[in-house]
């Protein structure tokens, strides 16, 4: 039956009295207690709701024919739960301040560096909480954040789910509201929590709400002439059974007698958060959680698709920057995504494309367009101060913000934002450090050292984990070139190593690279494989057959196969632009064709780029977007390991597959 939405709004501060139970009479209708009141002669609807002591307008919630006035012998009705003093409104504890210990879960490729920025706190405080990081991060540990609680409702307290906690329960315990933890959280996927999960909390933060409630109306009906149970239930849309339960002291129906007609209908009330029990709060959202998320997240979102990009293009310059001729060559990879999927997309496409030169103040006059808030993403320069600008356009106005180009940004920790398509350094280095605590566990690490040449940070990170995790390790420090000889003096027999060196350079390489294939061809009791950096994708024509037969394992933010699709991506590029690339890494066309094939097929299947399935395996990138936690950005998590083996093959995985 259809229902019928009451026009009072009323106030939950008006209905004071129903702190106490009426005197008055009940009967059973149904489901639900009544208690009812027979009208008497000359009797107003005021004048009752003064005797009885309560709001007139809670007697024509349920008897809205009462509107136009009343009858003598009238029946009214009132729900008794309206006046039980065990469900009644309960004022919220306020809860300010959280005694209980934060806690954090330590997750896979995290680092004491990543942690203590996402939660505000330095290294050495996290430390100085956590003795064992000393022994190194263990995935599943439970970490101390020695976070300082505040009472200022302008400051953010951290709160650790325990089993049994419901999002409409924490709401209730800090006096916020759902739609703020879900704005401060962007990470929760859902109303179910995980436990030793973490929330950001704004305590005593509500706000009034329009909360709906179910409610039976009982219309008086003044039988006619044939009238049956089965005829006025028909003619008002009810059962015949739902009729006569309403009227139990009517076995027959009389001309002139009057029943009761029920009838089903919403009633609104605008209610404060901190009013309302956890019960409540769960009636009221449980099952909006995703409406409620995206008027959180996207609102204002058509049925479209739509992607600006605002790059330095320098379309009015004769001679372009290198920096320019990349992005050109990305926005073409771009395209010619866009151009591969575009006809098989169930909804409209919008590409708007921005040149934002090399000015500040251009981007500012892009930004200040009003088509952009429609914007699903933004593609963002590498450019700082545009950069910059953009992302805090994106956390302004709810724009995802994709930056492409800038591995090195800590945006993602502060802005929701962000999306950042390259893994920063310390997942990189966190994310290495476990395939050696997993996959090398069993090796013994030798660090070639260079004191040429400064070291890079991922071999100072992995020494300091050798030292604390007691992973077996030496140093071989290397001022000329190495030899077999030399170096089968620290093998033991039938014993596994992985060379780890401590920098990139070409010339580093010439120096070990001989003695480690002359020890390897010697001592077949070993195993020897080597630990290759990012820079060593740019020496495989030369080093190819060397690292294939050291074994090396190549790790890399992305990396270009030379294989029959990347080669068919290429001969396609020609023939649509008539150019060349530019020799570069990584690749920029083939940059924007993953780019473009990620986003496209994201959106065509309406998933939000970050969420799981999203994930998206390119041709030089892979995407597989997590958010640092719950309140932070999104970062790309996704690291190559290119292995040149003896047997001449070269095999591409990662990390996160």
């Amino acid at each position: 039956m259809k229902k019928i939405i009451t026009l009072a709004i009323l106030l939950v501060a008006a209905t004071c009295t129903l702190n106490a139970k009426l005197n008055l009479p009940t009967k059973r209708l149904g489901n639900e207690t009544y208690y009812y009141y027979e009208v008497k002669k000359n009797e107003t609807v005021h004048d009752i709701a003064n005797k009885i002591g309560v709001n007139k307008d809670l007697i024509l919630k349920y008897n809205p024919s009462a509107r136009n006035g009343v009858a003598k012998k009238q029946l009214l009705f009132l729900p008794v739960s309206e006046f039980n003093t065990d469900t009644k409104q309960k004022q919220s504890s306020k809860k300010a301040v959280t005694d209980d210990v934060v806690t954090h879960i330590i997750k896979s490729g995290e680092s004491v560096y990543g942690i203590s920025r996402t939660y505000g706190v330095t290294e050495s405080e996290l430390l100085a909480a956590n003795p064992s990081l000393a022994y190194g991060l263990k995935v599943g540990e439970q970490l101390v954040i020695p976070v300082k609680p505040t009472t200022s409702s302008s400051k953010y307290i951290y709160h650790t789910i325990k089993s049994g906690e419901t999002l409409y329960g924490i709401a209730k315990d800090y006096n916020t509201t759902i739609e703020k933890i879900i704005e401060l959280n962007p990470g929760i996927a859902s109303a179910n929590l995980q436990i030793d999960d973490v929330l950001m909390i704004m305590p005593n933060t509500t706000k009034d709400i329009i909360v709906q409630k179910d409610i039976k109306q009982f219309i008086p009906y003044v039988v006619t002439a044939g009238d049956t149970y089965e005829s006025v239930a028909a003619a008002n849309g009810i059962s015949a059974k739902v009729l006569k339960d309403a009227n139990p002291e009517v076995s027959k129906l009389k001309k002139g007698k009057t029943i009761y007609i029920p009838r089903d209908a919403i009633d609104k009330q605008v209610m404060n958060t901190s009013t309302m029990t956890e019960e409540q709060l769960e009636k009221n959202y449980k099952d909006k959680f995703d409406e409620v998320y995206n008027d959180v997240h996207a609102p204002n979102k058509d049925n479209s698709i739509n992607i600006s990009i605002i790059l330095p293009f320098q379309t009015d310059m004769a001679n372009k920057s290198k920096n320019a001729r990349d992005y050109d060559e990305f926005f073409n990879g771009f395209v010619m995504a866009i151009d591969s999927v575009g006809g098989k997309l169930h909804k409209p496409l919008n590409i708007n494309v921005y040149d934002s030169k090399q000015s500040p103040g251009i981007t500012d006059s892009i930004l200040a367009l009003p088509e952009l808030k429609k914007s699903d993403i933004i593609i963002a320069p590498s450019e700082i101060d545009q950069l910059k600008r953009i992302l805090a356009y994106g956390q302004k106005n709810n724009v995802d913000i994709l930056n492409c180009f800038v591995a090195q940004s800590e945006d993602y920790i502060s802005n929701q934002r962000s999306m950042q398509v390259h893994i920063p350094s310390p997942y990189l280095n966190a994310s290495i450090i476990e395939m050696l605590r997993t996959k090398f566990h069993d090796y013994e690490l030798v660090f070639l050292d260079d004191p040429s040449e400064a070291s890079k940070d991922i071999y100072e990170e992995i020494k300091k984990y050798a030292n604390v995790s007691k992973h077996t390790h030496k140093t071989l420090t290397i001022i000329s070139d190495l030899t077999g000889k030399s170096l089968s003096r620290y093998l033991d027999p039938a014993s596994k190593y992985l060379f780890i060196p401590s920098n990139g350079k070409e010339s580093f390489i010439n120096k070990f690279a001989t003695g480690i294939i002359e020890a390897k061809a010697t001592r077949v009791d070993c195993r020897l494989e080597l630990l290759g950096h990012p820079e060593y994708t740019m020496y495989l024509k030369k080093h190819k057959d060397e690292f294939m037969t050291i074994d090396t394992h190549i790790y890399s933010r992305f990396f270009l196969p030379d294989n029959a699709e990347a080669k068919a991506l290429n001969n396609k590029y020609v023939k649509r632009y008539g150019t060349k690339v530019s020799n570069s890494a990584p690749n920029m066309s083939v940059f924007g064709f993953d780019v473009g094939m990620f986003l496209v097929n994201a959106y065509a299947n309406d998933i939000t780029p970050g969420d799981k399935a999203s994930a998206y395996k390119g041709i030089q990138t892979n995407f597989y977007f997590e958010r640092a936690s719950n309140w932070t950005g999104y970062i790309n998590k996704s690291v190559r390991i290119i292995n040149l083996t003896p047997q001449k093959e070269l095999k591409i995985t990662d990390l996160n597959e």
